[in-house]
């Protein structure tokens, strides 16, 4: 039904199209088909894929961001300053669109099996993709009423009929808006490089996205408490016209208060031409390239042989370091490069590199007293140990990351090498998770702590370090024995995640409390240091020698 009503608003725009160029039967037949597949495509905004394959995943979807588009009505219903609340109306939906596109359509948008099917039939580059431009605005529009129904109707309550249509129309822009950023950058990056390094890219941006997405939950409520919201005057400066949410929220504070100053009748017209002509001149310069670059993209694949990186020399020669027996060797690489070139790991575990900073900042920001008499005071304080002991966030999100793989077949080769022990795989794991994620992380706090605490916090950071190794080696313990990424995703069990939250919480507050306690006599660190590593040696040395009869499968 909804395929079928989306399709007959898309009839009503053949003129728009073939103006553009592009054969509208094709691309008709084109979207018809996307639309199709879009309830059977499970989609990451709205969660972990289920075993079983839903056919209301989007229905669900729009659902889910419903109940967000009410909690974001009642803040613009709340918020006594028209502009501030509308910025930030309009910044939610440019980023949620932004990360709907990054998210679900960088593979529909970089696809290359559209080349291989529908390219050799007599259908151009441009249709093609106008169809997947099409099939994508359809889409976020579905989106986009999920998103701000809720807040329309607060609009109209609060502001009127007049400025509730200004709402809608500024809204469609937002999301224009969205979708022409988002492809311009994507088409950009593809002209000067391959389809590899987009990803790779796409996959920073996703888990910057995350990082940005929690910090803003977390800090900008605590920078609102010492805003003077109600006083908050928008003054139009020159960085104003580099945002476009400014740009929709001053072109409806143009209708509220009818401003017609230079400023906002300048955010008028970038509101009203910028999102239009942007995505004609996408389609008008770039669409050619990015044709022709996904033309040869798999062609680049096949044929280019890459000779061995430097990465994977370094990941060799570390394993000869920190490992002893073959086994233990081969799973400390293969963790370690998996680490590094897995974009689904990466964008389950890297977050918590962000989300350490985040933390940082939340600790920094609990008293009332202004950011700067807080950073002046620093030196004074006791907070390096809270960044100490939040590196082992990283540890614990990798821990229970690592076992789980989409090439979760492969496994088999465990059970067909002959090895005696897979305690030594194992140790080669938490060898692996040790050097190539917590080291580096706990390196940038090490000189972080030095350069504002002093260099008599050596202690303090090498005991930490140690202690943070003792937690990771007794959650190994408690938890379920499973070789790294031999596992499917789609049996993750959460049972037990509260018992082994507790433990971390419990080891937390010794292993922490009772490193703030040493330092109220700093000699005593040293003398503990040595040992806690006796007490992680032998720790590590009896995990090494668990069974395959241990090993859950």
């Amino acid at each position: 039904m909804i395929e079928k009503l989306l399709l007959s608003v898309l009839d009503g725009f053949r003129w728009l199209f073939k103006l553009l160029g592009v054969d509208y039967g094709q691309l008709h037949a084109i979207v018809a088909l996307k639309l199709k597949t879009d309830n059977r495509r499970q989609h990451i905004s709205y969660g972990r894929r289920n075993q079983k394959e839903r056919g209301n995943a989007f229905l669900m979807t729009l659902v889910v961001y419903g109940i967000i588009g009410a909690v974001v009505a009642l803040v613009l219903y709340v918020i006594p300053s028209f502009m501030l609340s509308m910025v930030l109306f309009f910044s939610y939906v440019i980023v949620v669109v932004s990360m709907t596109l990054i998210t679900d359509f960088s593979s529909i948008l970089l696809d290359t099996s559209d080349n291989t099917i529908i390219l050799p039939r007599p259908v151009d580059g441009r249709t093609l993709f106008i169809a997947r431009i099409t099939h994508i605005m359809l889409y976020l529009g579905q989106l986009g009423i999920g998103l701000a129904l809720v807040p329309a109707a607060a609009v109209f309550a609060k502001y009127g009929g007049i400025m509730l249509m200004g709402f809608l129309v500024l809204t469609v822009l937002s999301i224009m808006t969205a979708v022409f950023l988002t492809n311009a950058i994507y088409l950009v990056i593809l002209q000067f490089s391959s389809e590899e390094k987009l990803k790779n890219i796409i996959n920073y941006v996703q888990i910057g996205m995350a990082v940005g997405i929690m910090g803003a939950y977390q800090i900008l409520p605590r920078i609102m408490e010492r805003l003077d919201i109600p006083a908050f005057v928008f003054k139009v400066k020159w960085w104003s016209f580099l945002l476009p949410p400014i740009w929709m929220a001053a072109s409806l504070e143009t209708i509220e208060l009818r401003i017609v100053d230079a400023g906002h009748m300048a955010m008028v017209m970038c509101a009203l031409v910028i999102p239009p002509l942007g995505l004609y001149l996408v389609n008008k310069y770039l669409t050619p390239v990015f044709s022709r670059k996904l033309g040869v993209i798999g062609i680049d694949v096949q044929e280019k042989t890459k000779p061995r990186s430097t990465a994977t020399r370094f990941a060799d020669s570390v394993s000869r370091w920190v490992t002893q027996t073959p086994a233990e060797r081969g799973a400390f690489s293969l963790v370690f490069k998996t680490l590094g070139r897995d974009r689904k790991i990466k964008l389950k575990i890297y977050p918590a590199f962000g989300y350490i900073a985040v933390f940082g900042v939340i600790f920094i920001m609990r008293g009332k007293e202004a950011f700067g008499t807080t950073l002046q005071n620093l030196p004074d304080s006791q907070y390096h140990l809270a960044l100490l002991y939040l590196t082992f966030m990283i540890l614990q999100v990798a821990f229970h990351e690592i076992p789980y793989s989409d090439d979760f077949k492969a496994s088999w080769v465990y059970h067909a090498a002959p090895v005696e022990k897979p305690g030594e795989m194992l140790s080669g794991m938490i060898k692996a998770l040790f050097v190539k994620l917590f080291i580096p992380g706990y390196v940038v706090v090490s000189i972080l702590i030095l350069a504002i605490w002093g260099t008599d916090k050596i202690g303090d950071i090498l005991f930490g370090a140690v202690n943070n190794y003792l937690m990771l080696m007794t959650l190994a313990a408690i938890n379920v024995h499973y070789l790294p990424l031999a596992m499917a995703p789609d049996v993750r069990s959460q049972s037990g995640n509260v018992v082994r939250s507790i433990v971390t919480f419990a080891m937390l507050g010794i292993l922490g409390g009772g490193h703030f306690l040493l330092t109220f006599k700093p000699n005593l660190v040293f003398a503990l240091l040595r040992s806690s590593c006796f007490i992680a040696y032998f720790l590590h040395r009896a995990y090494k020698q668990i069974s395959w009869r241990d090993i859950t499968l």
